[in-house]
This record gives C-alpha cells, structure tokens and sequence, in this order.
C-alpha cells in the first residue's frame, strides 16, 4: 500500500520540475482572465463534396438517401487574446505545504523500515528529497503573468448550398438547389459521365468555376455502387468522394455577421 501511494504522489516537485521542462506551467495559473480583441481579415470559404458511394440514412437501416452535393460554409479569422493570471497563490501554498508534510511523513515510513526491504531506501530518499524540494518552493513568491498570443477562429455558417450553385456535366449545366439535389435529368448525366466521360464535370459557386478531378478509381467507385450487376472494377485507393472548396468575399454566401465566431 506504501508502494502505491508512494508511485500515485509521484512528488510535487517532481512534477513542478516536469511542468517547467515541458513548458506547460500554465497548470500552476490562478484568477485567469482572457480578454479577446478580432484581427481584420475574415475569410469565408464553402467546401462542396461529391459522393461517389451510396448514402444511406443514418436512422433508418438500409434506407438510401436521394444523391445530393454537401456543402459546408465557414468563416476564419484570428484575435488577438490578452491573458492576465499569476503563479504561487494561495492554492499554490496550500498543495505545496500539504504535499511537503505528506512526502515527508511516507519518506519516515519508508526509512523507518529500510531493513524490512532494501527498495525502502530509494522510496524513502526519493521522498525525502522530493519534499526537501517542495518546502522550497512553498517560499516562491506570487508571479503575475501578462501575455498576448493570437488565435484562429472559426465560425460555421451555413450547411446547404448556396442559390445560384451550377453543376455542369459535359456540355449541360444544372442546378443545384439548398439540399444539394440536382433533379432526375442531372443525375442521369452523371451517371452516364462516369461511364463515358465527355468534357468537363464542374462546379460553378460565386462566380468562380473549378472541376471536379475524378479519374478511372473514383469512377469505378461510382460504378461498383451504383451498378451491381457489371463487371467488377478495381479502384485501389480511390476515395468515395470528391471534394472542392471555394474561398469567396465574406458575405457574398451568406447574410450572417461575419465575426459571430467560436474559438476552434
């Protein structure tokens, strides 16, 4: 029981030591105070994903979802955050203090019985020494801390796709409604363009156009989901889905404010 207690304290000032040499001494902070002030510079960005595998619902087994694009719409920006707290406070007195009569009485213990067993010697010097440590740090004085760090922010905006979003196939152009739907007609000159693809399959959003890179994995993916009964194809690492992201004027997707933000 000793032994385990012995390795669940660890030592205070041992841990004091680990915190300083890993650079994480913000575990010591008290009365911590943040104070966040935006950077100009929002960007907003929509990222459209084209499934190639069948979707299924996910509350209802075996239930197939209509093909659809996702869209996802965010906002990044940055603040810059002023940071108030001090080190050896109060809290700080009391744990040390605690941990240096605790340390100190189990190192008595284990010296006490050092012939009992000889590891008694190590549990018994390393607390001694662990505790000698901590009674001085109980002395150090109260440190204030002020510090300024910048920090990403992200704001999620909106999950449907924006009006005015065009799908061309080839030569065709669709469009592509909120939920991401293409109609009927779309969806078979999809399907026919993963068979035979004939010019460029692409997205247009806010005035800019990029295509969609699918090559002969992606379109056996699409071909081994949607029709069973040809031949199978080997796709090999192809993924299945595509995805395209389009960096856009804050605003011009949407009419939520443009630092209604969350910090990431």
């Amino acid at each position: 029981m000793l032994l385990i207690a012995t390795l669940l304290l660890g030592g205070c000032a041992t841990t004091w030591i680990a915190t300083q040499a890993t650079g994480t001494q913000r575990a010591w902070e008290e009365g911590v105070r943040e104070t966040s002030v935006p950077l100009p510079g929002v960007h907003e960005r929509i990222a459209i994903k084209l499934p190639l595998g069948i979707v299924y619902e996910p509350h209802a087994l075996g239930v197939v979802k209509p093909f659809e694009l996702q869209c996802t719409t965010d906002q990044r920006a940055k603040d810059v955050v002023y940071r108030s707290a001090f080190r050896y406070g109060k809290r700080w007195k009391i744990m040390s203090g605690i941990m240096a009569l605790t340390e100190g009485a189990l190192a008595a213990v284990f010296l006490r019985s050092r012939d009992e067993k000889p590891e008694y010697w190590l549990y018994g010097g390393f607390l001694a020494a662990d505790a000698l440590v901590t009674t001085a740090l109980f002395w150090i004085p109260r440190k204030e801390i002020y510090a300024k760090e910048e920090r990403p922010v992200l704001t999620h905006v909106r999950s449907d796709c924006p009006d005015g979003m065009m799908l061309s196939i080839g030569a065709d152009r669709f469009p592509v409604d909120a939920a991401g739907r293409i109609g009927e007609v779309a969806e078979a000159a999809l399907d026919a363009w993963m068979s035979e693809p004939m010019g460029p399959l692409q997205l247009e959003v806010a005035g800019q156009v990029q295509r969609f890179e699918i090559g002969e994995g992606e379109m056996c993916v699409w071909r081994r989901e949607h029709h069973r009964e040809l031949p199978p194809c080997y796709s090999g690492v192809a993924l299945r889905s595509v995805l395209l992201s389009f960096e856009v004027p804050v605003g011009a997707l949407s009419t939520v404010a443009a630092r209604d933000v969350q910090p990431m």
